[in-house]
């Protein structure tokens, strides 16, 4: 294995108690908050006079699981240091561990009252953490382009 970066790596595993936390909330306090922000953000929009009917607690649940997931994939990303050397191993334990989070996570839900466990959720959170991954590693490529440039 080429390198895992410990303070990154426990924040990756600290994000993700954060998201097992946030699964063990029985449904009606989980949808209480979501409505919240649904009523948060039609105001904002009512406010400036764009369209807000759009705005519907759906989306805002599946956009919050896959931004967590994307914050999740940017932290995994630099835990799990991809190198030249053992690069296909590095990729390995990067995915694995960005599976198994999401798919514990929902298995969470299953025994949580008013909540239920969605493999379309496992999906939209792969999908958030692969953003996330390619997010880190843009950034990244950009900087060492930068610097090398200076």
């Amino acid at each position: 294995m080429g390198g895992i970066s410990k303070p990154w790596l426990v924040a990756a595993l600290v994000f993700s108690l954060f998201i097992w936390g946030n699964s063990l909330v029985p449904g009606e306090g989980s949808g209480s908050l979501s409505l919240f922000v649904v009523d948060t953000i039609r105001s904002v929009l009512d406010a400036t006079g764009a369209p807000s009917a759009w705005v519907t607690n759906f989306l805002v649940r599946k956009a919050a699981h896959f931004t967590e997931y994307l914050v999740l994939g940017v932290l995994a990303a630099h835990a799990f240091c991809v190198t030249r050397i053992a690069w296909r191993i590095d990729l390995l334990y990067l995915a694995v561990f960005l599976v198994m989070v999401p798919s514990i996570d929902e298995t969470i839900q299953l025994f949580v009252p008013g909540r239920s466990g969605l493999v379309t959720d496992v999906a939209i959170d792969c999908c958030g953490a692969l953003t996330g991954v390619f997010l880190s590693c843009a950034v990244s490529w950009i900087v060492d382009h930068v610097r090398a440039e200076e």
